[in-house]
């Protein structure tokens, strides 16, 4: 089965599309929240490196204070950040039952991977608080056979320009555990020299 189409909203109801098999991606698109971002806006490029650890909805506001605090962060500070990660983890659990969830949380001023690709991970929430979002392409301007051979972006990208997730706009994306050539096409947007930091948060299942 093609796992193409795509589900875009205002409305973060949005996100229970997944449930649908054929569905590849649900974008929530919501507004900026000032008073997250201004505590983001205080984090160099290197206090949160990448952070990847197993988790549930239970010990997930534990497992960040922990890693605030290993960071030399103070968690107190990051109170509203805090609280709408795990807004977001309280849907994602909704959607996968809460089974084998990893979150991923880093800040960078680096290209991270900037090839498009398919994840291998079941479903994965993505969500940029600060800098430029995950750039990714719809199926009728993806060249599936390009990407399994691992050609260029160029040749995977059949036309036009990839789209992209904005600041705090909410992604649940399909992957391709079992790689064969379905899910979503995506890459992180490059950054490098530019000056910018980019704060991303994951969840994976």
């Amino acid at each position: 089965m093609d796992l193409t189409a795509h589900y875009v909203s205002d409305d973060s109801d949005v996100l229970r599309k997944m449930v649908n098999p054929a569905v590849n991606l649900c974008l929530w698109r919501r507004p900026i929240q000032t008073s997250v971002a201004q505590e983001l806006s205080v984090l160099q490029a290197t206090d949160l490196p990448d952070f990847r650890h197993r988790t549930t909805l239970a010990t997930f506001d534990d497992d960040l204070i922990n890693l605030f605090n290993t960071q030399g962060l103070d968690p107190d500070g990051f109170v509203r950040l805090r609280s709408d990660l795990h807004l977001l983890i309280t849907m994602f659990s909704r959607i996968n039952h809460g089974q084998n969830i990893r979150f991923r949380l880093l800040t960078t001023d680096e290209n991270d991977c900037k090839r498009f690709h398919l994840d291998r991970q079941n479903l994965r929430l993505m969500c940029t608080y600060q800098g430029p979002g995950t750039e990714w392409i719809p199926d009728n301007q993806v060249n599936r056979e390009a990407l399994s051979t691992c050609a260029s972006n160029a040749s995977i990208l059949l036309h036009g320009q990839p789209c992209q997730f904005e600041t705090f706009w909410v992604g649940l994306t399909r992957g391709d555990p079992a790689n064969v050539g379905t899910g979503l096409v995506h890459r992180s947007p490059t950054i490098e020299d530019t000056g910018q930091i980019r704060a991303l948060f994951c969840l994976d299942c």
